[in-house]
């Protein structure tokens, strides 16, 4: 029996982020992935065990260490390929190993609570006294015998018994009850020891379960990637694999035959979608060919189902997981493939800490497990094309779509020759015209904004006052439904003031524009036409978004109306127009991704329409007709797009020709983030003496306020530095961190580190 044990301490504190070793009680039997309860700075913590040895190292061979309390749970066992990547996860993001845990293993869920056991019985002499002599006492005996195995939760028991603190105390000292400390897990369910230290178990081939076979016939491009992605399996090393195929091509098709496959051999897959929205969506088409082997995982599920869902992964009941980002981590027993549609989508990068990639967790994940990773996507992310331009991954191409449908023609409308033609709506005249034209005919359109909201800010047009949320440094948007201004981060509300708050004039306006004035407006131009919306505020109840689909998959409307939820994967065959409202809006935002993301946005967006017989059509209305990105998405010209803009990448030196690592410094008072700042950016260059950090090779920017100074009452400082060598700027943070963190400067103040930041 081993005598020491390692353990991980389950606690999100730069300071204490490593690990302990601890003593092994002779009557715990304990394993690697286990979760145990420890003793740390005098309070009582959850841990997980890394390793048990019978060898110290060498600085604890004379340090008197305190023993394991207790285990938490016998049968909760994490495999050794995730505590790995927990470990790698905590030292690519630059973040705590608690934080990395957490999110990689999502069951370590739980706190330690006091709780109350009853020692003594009703039944009891001095007990029964008690009627006459202390009726507090005896209700909370009362109390706690009604309650499961004789105890409860302290804060619970307090609260039902209605007691004080000294009676409490008195229960205590008469031997009548007793305090204990428990690690209280949320959501838990048991699981096989044999199938979390890595077992298999016989699981059934994609022929049973209510699976039925192929229901589509592959193109001969489909069919050549098919068996491209099968020869990468079949090789037995770890492979990224980019799938560039236009709009329509029938991207999920090849990866329903690689899925099946991959089961047929034994194996488990898994495929992530950008949007929540878009997992009920394609898991109809692989339910349809795989029955109950397909599970979806997002966030929008309550702890309870999640648990249950990663219960039934664990016991190899389910061999698909369909989701989101988060469900790169699912724990199938025989992964073997993972999949990203729409690669390029932002939605894959996670905004809270530990900021990760899912592309580059499902890369290491299948170079754990020697298998394959498959980007799909019609307009793929800078990186991935360029690493697949200088080898660096394997690119698949497929050019056309499948079917009868061909790419639509898109139109570009100069909108500043509307104003001066006197077209002073929002609509163009040739949208206004395709979209009547299309009601006659009974056939549906689509129309893109991206903004939502009623009008984008309030403003004087005297004094020039803007109505801005006290809790952000951000313009309130106005929604006509409910009459109130809205922030869109932290939701504060307010009512439209009637003059300005600062000048007192009346002139108080309502500018720019968002989708619910879209819909208001087009309902004014086409009063007989049913419209939908589809935005955020329109999708708040967790069924909103896919009955407002299905709604327009029945054509009980013939215009849709959204934002960007609605350039993801959908698939309506009766659509034969898309108007994109304003292409401007992103093409102007202050990032240098921003010309990229117009680009995807619209050539996604065109996809939308003409995706069955009926031949499709695309106007896009623009301040700016002759930008690259939006003549570019025109045509449908992704390779020229990708050299224009990667020129414009090397010669300013951002990504892929360097890398970028930004901390984000947060807390409530000003002057407290600002001297953060101005102290951690003096770490950073103490850390510039450093011979391997030489000033050739790093650039640190700031620091200097975000460009949201003030988010949910907190005031925002950055400091971003650039280096071409990731390896080298991640030590260089880390190594800054530490040593700030150490400093009272860090006292309070709250950092966010991203390691290539999307914007």
């Amino acid at each position: 029996m081993f005598r020491y044990a390692e353990v991980l301490i389950d606690v999100a504190n730069r300071r204490l982020d490593h690990s302990y070793h601890y003593l092994i009680p002779e009557f715990l039997d304990l394993k690697s992935g286990m979760r145990v309860l420890v003793t740390l700075q005098n309070r009582k913590v959850q841990g997980l065990i890394v390793n048990v040895t019978n060898d110290l190292p060498d600085e604890l061979e004379f340090v008197n260490l305190k023993p394991v309390l207790e285990r938490v749970d016998k049968d909760s066992l994490i495999p050794p390929d995730l505590i790995g990547l927990a470990h790698w996860l905590a030292q690519t993001t630059i973040c705590s190993i608690a934080q990395s845990l957490h999110t990689v293993w999502p069951l370590l869920n739980g706190k330690v609570e006091e709780w109350v056991i009853l020692l003594a019985s009703l039944k009891d002499s001095d007990v029964q006294t008690l009627q006459w002599l202390d009726s507090d006492a005896f209700r909370a005996i009362n109390v706690l015998n009604r309650a499961r195995s004789k105890s409860i939760s302290l804060k619970t028991f307090i609260k039902r018994a209605d007691i004080s603190g000294s009676t409490l105390e008195k229960l205590i000292e008469q031997g009548w009850a007793k305090k204990e400390a428990r690690f209280v897990s949320i959501g838990h369910g048991s699981v096989k020891k044999a199938i979390m230290d890595g077992g298999s178990l016989e699981k059934p081939l994609n022929q049973e379960n209510g699976a039925t076979g192929r229901t589509y016939q592959l193109t001969g491009e489909q069919a050549t990637a098919v068996k491209n992605v099968l020869t990468a399996l079949e090789e037995g090393s770890t492979h990224t694999i980019l799938l560039h195929g236009v709009t329509g091509s029938g991207k999920t098709d090849v990866y329903r035959e690689v899925i099946s496959q991959v089961l047929a051999q034994g194996g488990d897959a898994i495929l992530l979608v950008p949007e929540i929205s878009l997992t009920s969506q394609i898991a109809r088409y692989f339910e349809t060919q795989f029955g109950d082997q397909v599970i979806i995982l997002h966030s929008g599920l309550r702890p309870r189902d999640k648990m249950k869902a990663w219960e039934n992964i664990l016991a190899g009941h389910k061999r698909i997981v369909i989701g989101t980002r988060s469900a790169v981590f699912a724990p199938l027993l025989n992964l073997r493939l993972i999949i990203l549609d729409e690669e390029h989508d932002g939605a894959y990068k996670q905004d809270e800490n530990p900021k990760y990639h899912a592309r580059d967790v499902a890369r290491k994940r299948m170079e754990q497990l020697k298998g394959v990773v498959l980007l799909g996507s019609a307009t793929p992310s800078l990186e991935a094309y360029a690493a697949a331009q200088s080898g660096k991954i394997r690119m698949l191409t497929m050019t056309r779509r499948i079917g009868e449908s061909i790419l639509p023609p898109v139109e570009i409308v100069d909108m500043r020759e509307e104003l001066i033609q006197g077209n002073r709506s929002m609509f163009s005249l040739l949208l206004q015209q395709k979209l009547r034209e299309r009601l006659d005919r009974g056939e549906q359109s689509m129309l893109f904004l991206n903004r939502r909201g009623y009008s984008t800010f309030v403003a004087c047009r005297e004094c020039g006052y803007v109505v801005s949320c006290p809790n952000c440094a951000i313009t309130l948007t106005y929604h006509s439904q409910g009459q109130a201004m809205r922030c869109h981060y932290c939701n504060h509300k307010e009512l439209p003031p009637l003059t300005c708050p600062k000048c007192a004039s009346r002139y108080i306006r309502f500018f720019g524009q968002g989708t619910q004035r879209v819909e208001e407006e087009l309902q004014g131009l086409l009063p007989e036409a049913s419209i939908l919306r589809l935005d955020f505020d329109t999708t708040r109840s967790g069924e909103a978004h896919r009955m407002i689909l299905e709604s327009f998959r029945r054509q009980e409307a013939s215009i849709l109306v959204g934002t960007q939820m609605m350039a993801k994967g959908l698939d309506f065959p009766n659509v034969t127009l898309v108007g994109v409202v304003a292409a401007d809006q992103t093409l102007n935002m202050p990032d240098f991704r921003a010309r990229e993301r117009t680009f995807q946005l619209l050539t996604q967006v065109a996809g939308r329409a003409g995706r069955s017989t009926k031949p499709g059509e695309v106007v896009i209305q623009t301040y700016s007709p002759t930008d690259g990105a939006i003549l570019r998405a025109a045509h449908h010209d992704f390779q020229g797009f990708f050299w224009e803009e990667i020129r414009y990448r090397k010669e300013r030196k951002y990504p892929p020709y360097t890398h970028i690592v930004r901390v984000l410094l947060l807390h409530e008072k000003e002057e407290r983030v600002i001297k953060g700042a101005n102290e951690l950016g003096a770490c950073l260059m103490q850390g510039m003496q450093d011979p391997q950090f030489g000033k050739d090779e790093l650039d640190i920017l700031g620091p200097a306020p975000a460009v949201l100074t003030r988010l949910k009452n907190q005031w925002r400082w950055q400091i971003s530095v650039k280096g071409r060598r990731l390896d080298l700027l991640r030590a260089f943070l880390h190594q800054g961190v530490q040593r700030f963190c150490k400093g009272p400067a860090s006292s309070g103040v709250i950092l966010n580190i991203e390691v290539d930041p999307l914007s």
